[in-house]
C-alpha cells in the first residue's frame, strides 16, 4: 500500500458534510459487496475491492488504490478468513490464514476471540479485524474444550480463552 493511512479526498468529505447523498459501497456481515443496495455480480470487481481495503487515520474504512480513495460502509469486518492450514504441533504449530484480501498470513493466536456465534482474529499486523467463514471456523473450533468457567482452544501451544461462562446462565 502506497500510503499507510490514505485520506478521503476533500470533495467527497464536503459532499458528506453537506448531507448530499453519495453512492454507498457496502460490505455486509457475510462479506458480500453492494453498490446502493445492489450486489456486485462481477467477481473481478469484488476481488479488486477486497484487495484495496484500507483504513484512514481516523478509522474510516475505504477502498484505496493509487490516488483513488472512497469511503465504504462495513457492517461487521472488512476482511474474512476463507481458509486455514495447520503446520507442526504444540509450541511449534503455526496456522496460515487465507484472507479475502488475497493475502496469506500466520495467525496470531492471541488475537482470537468469539462474539455473536462467530470466530474472529486480527490480521494485517493487527490493524484489521477479520471474521472466519464457516469452514475455517469449524477447523479451529474442532479443538474447543471447556472447563466449569470457560470455553477455550489450544492452538500454537497456547490456551486461548474464547468465552468465559457467566454465573448460572450457562
Amino acid at each position: 500500500m502506497e500510503h499507510e493511512y490514505p485520506e478521503i479526498p476533500d470533495f467527497i468529505k464536503e459532499l458528506i458534510d453537506s448531507g448530499e447523498a453519495i453512492d454507498e459501497i457496502r460490505i455486509d456481515r457475510e462479506g458480500r459487496w453492494t453498490h446502493n443496495g445492489e450486489p456486485f455480480a462481477n467477481r473481478r470487481i469484488v476481488d479488486f475491492f477486497n484487495r484495496s481495503i484500507a483504513r484512514t487515520a481516523d478509522g474510516t474504512y475505504v477502498i484505496h488504490y493509487a490516488d483513488f480513495t472512497y469511503p465504504i460502509t462495513v457492517e461487521d469486518v472488512p476482511i474474512f478468513v476463507t481458509g486455514v492450514r495447520f503446520k507442526g504441533f504444540g509450541n511449534f504449530e503455526s496456522i496460515t490464514l487465507t484472507l479475502t484480501n488475497g493475502a496469506e498470513e500466520e495467525l496470531d493466536a492471541s488475537t482470537l476471540f468469539y462474539r455473536d456465534n462467530c470466530l474472529y482474529c486480527h490480521v494485517c499486523d493487527g490493524r484489521m479485524p477479520a471474521r472466519f467463514h464457516q469452514s475455517p471456523s469449524f477447523q479451529i473450533l474442532e479443538r474447543l474444550e471447556e472447563t466449569d468457567d470457560m470455553f477455550y482452544v489450544v492452538i500454537c501451544g497456547k490456551r486461548i480463552i474464547l468465552k468465559e461462562k457467566a454465573g448460572n446462565e450457562e
